[in-house]
């Protein structure tokens, strides 16, 4: 019995993959990889899941999902709900593990799943289908993505030995009936990017070189004068030293920033 199971299972993958189907090609089943934000170093989980699943079920699958090595590490698949364990009961003790299998190779996380049990046990249901765990690289640069996306598994295709192109969900039995594969790519987004802080506001620092000084008194007089010098958009923000906010650089401003200077007042702006 066992061993008809296995050979059973064997088949109804290996049908499925050689595209001896008997059947035409049914609706599409999507497959959608979740996304997450994380910073270098920290761990995640995203999950598989699967919609459209036919109501008569599923008992052969097979892709991959592609993605960045240097950015992120994938360390353990698991089983997902819709999966179950009565396929897995359903094959034995010995057999019973090799349902539900992955493997890290060429980039890609593999993910097998195939049963030769009867179609009781088959997957019918919409819904996780596997969760993958992992973790960013803690060289990983922030603002980097590493994009995971729904891909053929990379081997060889038999019996003539081209690149396999299918991403496979069927249902295998007496005959075979393929549904066409409808990838949702997920991604883990590595932190925010990193930016330059904002230039920070100083009033009467016209000249934006971190002190107030009477340069910039004089380089506000000779802008207000509009001899041809060059100030910076935020050191005109600066230079707002009277009634600051109203958008206006005068010759109110030019004298604030003297009395300042001066020691006849104590902060700026003036109002």
């Amino acid at each position: 019995m066992k061993k008809s199971k296995l050979i059973s299972g064997i088949m109804a993958l290996t049908m499925a993959v050689s595209g001896m189907s008997f059947s035409a090609s049914a609706a599409d089943v999507g497959v959608k990889v979740g996304s997450a934000t994380k910073d270098p170093g920290e761990t995640f989980r995203i999950d598989v899941d699967l919609s459209g699943v036919p109501s008569s079920g599923l008992n052969a699958v097979d892709f991959a999902i592609s993605y960045d090595s240097s950015l992120i590490d994938i360390t353990d698949v698991s089983a997902g709900s819709i999966i179950g364990t009565s396929a897995a009961s359903a094959e034995g003790s010995d057999l019973g593990k090799t349902v539900f299998n992955w493997n890290k190779v060429n980039g890609q996380v593999v993910i097998v799943y195939a049963t030769g049990a009867d179609t009781s046990s088959w997957i019918k249901s919409s819904g996780t289908f596997a969760t993958i765990s992992g973790t960013v690289a803690s060289t990983a640069a922030k603002g980097s993505v590493a994009d995971l996306k729904v891909v053929a598994v990379k081997r060889p295709d038999y019996p003539d030995g081209a690149d396999n192109t299918s991403i496979i969900f069927s249902a295998a039995a007496d005959s075979v009936t393929d549904y066409t594969a409808a990838p949702t790519n997920g991604a883990i987004q590595i932190g925010e990017e990193e930016t330059d802080p904002p230039a920070k506001k100083m009033i009467g620092d016209v000249d934006c070189s971190g002190d107030v000084k009477i340069a910039d008194a004089v380089l506000l007089a000779r802008y207000v004068a509009e001899d041809n010098v060059n100030v910076t958009a935020q050191g005109k923000i600066n230079a707002d030293c009277f009634d600051a906010g109203d958008g206006k650089l005068t010759s109110d401003d030019i004298a604030s920033l003297l009395k300042y200077l001066a020691g006849a007042v104590r902060e700026l702006p003036e109002t």
